[in-house]
């Protein structure tokens, strides 16, 4: 707590310095900073030691080509599971490259992961991306809902959602509705356990007030500062474990904070936002690295003690989220808004 406290007044220091314009985002990342767990408290797991025998298990990983994704994906590769489909936007190799960093970090040249074109903001690449998928695999045990944006300029996806909301929510929520079908069909074998782990973030304590802004889903949203539709996007994946979890009790479902790392994300946001970049030389102070942030992950994906419906903070520290996260009337209608945005969808 006390390192947490000297960050934020770093951060608040150092913003002031670079005479900040916007101080309520001065505020949030300072709110962030301060009243975060720790960034890797609670259980003692180390993913070499703990993670159990994958042996025959496919694991698919969305924003799997990224910092965390691929430390994720090169974690459960080091335990042998059947296959690891990496799940991220399409490269003209392929995956190729992403696939031969991940071999390398292992030291296993047949390692078996596939790379799986997705763009979370289409509907329609979502649709074929499942479908692959399927046309390939009979089961799935691990989903790893692990991609996300933040970003400073606003925009829409294909299908006209706020952009933020799109991918980091509605995206996997899409996703994870095409997938259950062989999600519950792997649940139903011999010594199967199946698990969704949903990454939100710390970062959820930065929503407008309320939650969610559901009159302002659709839209670049332009009226609502960038890290409030960040936030709003990560109560909500806090929101769908939980309904997901109470609607599917044969699997778990858990949404997950990875910690405070640098990330390419974050390192996007120092380019284009004057509060990062002016807290960018601090951030060594409270930051880890994809190492040791994806544990986490890790651990919400494989151990027996992890309850469906929670939201984890690093290592495996449960309900730290913010009273308006909790609210059971919120996930409700949050589900039936989705419910309704993607019935057409099949």
């Amino acid at each position: 707590m006390v390192s947490s406290f000297v960050a934020a007044l770093a951060t608040l220091a150092v913003a002031f310095l670079f005479k900040m314009v916007d101080f309520q985002a001065l505020v949030a990342s300072a709110r962030v900073t301060l009243f975060a767990s720790g960034n890797q408290d609670g259980v003692a797991f180390d993913p070499a030691r703990d993670i159990p025998s994958l042996a025959g298990k496919v694991i698919l990983v969305t924003g799997g080509a990224g910092d965390l994704g691929k430390q994720v994906a090169i974690e459960f590769a080091r335990h042998k599971p059947a296959r690891i489909y990496i799940a991220d936007l399409p490269r003209d190799d392929n995956g190729a490259s992403v696939i031969d960093l991940i071999r390398d970090a292992v030291g296993d040249e047949n390692a078996p992961i596939s790379y799986l074109a997705v763009d979370l903001s289409s509907f329609e690449s979502i649709k074929s991306a499942v479908a692959t998928f399927c046309a390939a695999e009979d089961r799935l045990d691990i989903a790893i809902l692990n991609a996300g944006i933040m970003r400073v300029q606003s925009g829409t996806t294909a299908e006209g959602y706020e952009i933020a909301f799109g991918i980091n929510y509605l995206g996997h929520a899409l996703l994870a509705k095409l997938l259950m079908p062989t999600l519950l069909r792997t649940a139903e074998l011999p010594g199967a356990d199946v698990r969704v782990v949903a990454v939100s973030s710390e970062g959820h304590n930065m929503a407008p007030k309320g939650g969610i802004i559901f009159d302002k889903l659709k839209g670049p949203c332009e009226d609502i500062k960038y890290y409030q539709r960040y936030g709003q996007s990560k109560v909500a994946i806090i929101g769908l474990a939980r309904e997901l979890a109470g609607r599917h009790p044969q699997i778990k479902v858990v949404a997950v904070h990875p910690g405070r790392i640098i990330t390419g994300m974050a390192r996007g946001l120092q380019k284009e936002s004057l509060l990062f970049k002016a807290t960018a030389p601090i951030s060594p102070l409270f930051c880890v690295s994809p190492a040791i942030g994806v544990r986490n992950h890790l651990w919400a994906a494989t151990a027996a003690e992890v309850e469906s419906g929670k939201y984890y903070e690093p290592v495996g520290v449960p309900d730290k989220e913010t009273a308006i996260a909790k609210d059971p009337g919120l996930s409700r209608r949050l589900w039936e808004w989705t419910e309704k945005e993607l019935e057409s969808v099949e």
